[in-house]
């Protein structure tokens, strides 16, 4: 269907949208913001719409209490969230990255009747390209009844499966702002013991996989004398040192090899400028970059992800604290399925080995009563804290309990001991 690409002003365009609509958002630096505000100043018109995403960089506009006529989906909750979801106004959708692009698609439990794009202007031919957001908004837009894009020449211009076509979209804004940006974390010294710990797993030539925060900071920052690495999915700020240094060339990858499949962008301006136009940095929606079947085929495939808890079985939750939901099954799931499947692939979980200033130990004899488990106990391979690495493949429940006690903190090895034996 050939779409009209009628220009307009924020009012304008927001104006198409109606009460009770569920409208797809870029998540994170991709978030259009002018247009998410002007949806917030409609808000009482706009009742029960239904804005849906992931990652949010911003401040939640339309979980406050004055924007209470609006809705929000996410499979991505956030402590911020918790007055809105007391109040009836947060959905929370526990879904991992792989299957967005099916449930989030017209003809999926959670099909949008509009999707919100954030792009770079169209080259000559016609084409947008979304940037550094493409995981699951692009599919979606593909199909969506309702195609309404924020142009800024702000967004760097990616390669890849970036793009739709002006022909796929009905009205655009003119939007000339800042990206929202991810700053790089603060690194410390239990993060950066930890990141030595994961880079001795990393063989010369794999293929890495890291989410976002300190811990996958650290762990990129501590690859820096690897060699011919691979990068796949996400791409920060850090990333973009380990290419200029040499370090990730994905000289070895038997999927688009000399190329980085990725998703998602988040960073600050630096990475914006180094994605754009980049040959290098092959965008692909979450179809591909989150297929386990298709990380299979990257040899040497390393997943790196977080944890709130691990227990002494090797079960995961890196989304909940006891029954409270406070993050997301992101694309754990599909990385550590796919390492599992990979040609000398590993997954690891890292973690620091206690929460709350030392209070507390991180890795429990039990999940807490409630817990979501993010990992099962049977895919649980490499548990990482910053003393050292649990290699869980392939043992028993005793052995488990003893490799997982042997990465505690020291003050907490004790009584871990007793649980396992009692």
């Amino acid at each position: 269907m050939t779409r009209a690409y009628t220009k307009a002003t924020l009012a304008g365009a927001v104006d198409r949208l109606r009460p009770g609509m569920k409208v797809l958002l870029p998540p994170a630096c991709g978030e259009p913001v002018a247009l998410v505000g002007e949806i917030c100043r409609q808000a009482d018109r706009l009742r029960d719409l239904t804005l849906m995403g992931g990652i949010h960089l911003g401040d939640y506009p339309f979980a406050r209490p004055e924007g209470a006529a609006l809705r929000f989906a996410t499979w991505h909750m956030s402590p911020r969230l918790a007055d809105a979801h007391r109040r009836g106004r947060v959905e929370f959708v526990p879904m991992r990255y792989f299957d967005l692009v099916t449930h989030f698609a017209r003809g999926g439990a959670w099909a949008p009747d509009g999707v919100l794009v954030h792009c770079a202007p169209p080259d000559a031919q016609g084409y947008l390209s979304l940037g550094v957001s493409v995981g699951v908004v692009l599919p979606a837009a593909r199909q969506a009844p309702l195609v309404i894009a924020q142009v800024n020449p702000n967004m760097p211009r990616t390669r890849g499966n970036a793009y739709l076509h002006r022909s796929q979209i009905d009205a655009w804004v003119d939007v000339d702002e800042p990206l929202l940006t991810y700053p790089p974390p603060v690194v410390g010294d239990v993060e950066r013991a930890i990141g030595r710990h994961v880079a001795a797993l990393v063989a010369d030539g794999a293929t890495v996989q890291v989410g976002v925060g300190a811990i996958p900071q650290a762990v990129l920052e501590a690859l820096a004398d690897h060699r011919d690495l691979g990068l796949h999915s996400l791409l920060v700020d850090a990333a973009v040192t380990l290419v200029e240094r040499g370090v990730v060339t994905n000289a070895r990858k038997r999927v688009h090899r000399g190329r980085m499949d990725i998703a998602e962008a988040m960073g600050t301006r630096r990475l914006f400028e180094w994605v754009h136009d980049n040959p290098r940095v092959n965008m692909e929606s979450s179809e591909l970059v989150h297929d386990p079947e298709v990380v299979a085929r990257l040899d040497g495939f390393v997943s790196v992800n977080s944890a709130l808890e691990v227990d002494l079985t090797g079960q995961v939750t890196a989304e909940s604290v006891g029954g409270r939901q406070v993050a997301g099954i992101g694309g754990q799931f599909d990385f550590v399925l796919g390492a599992s499947r990979s040609r000398g692939g590993v997954s690891v979980i890292a973690l620091p080995s206690t929460g709350r200033a030392g209070a507390v130990s991180r890795i429990v004899p039990r999940l807490a009563g409630g817990a979501a488990v993010t990992t099962p106990r049977f895919l649980a391979d490499c548990v990482v804290t910053e003393y050292g690495a649990a290699r869980l493949r392939g043992l028993g429940e005793s052995q488990r309990a003893r490799a997982l006690t042997a990465v505690a903190h020291p003050d907490f090895r004790e009584g871990l001991e007793r649980e396992a034996t009692s």
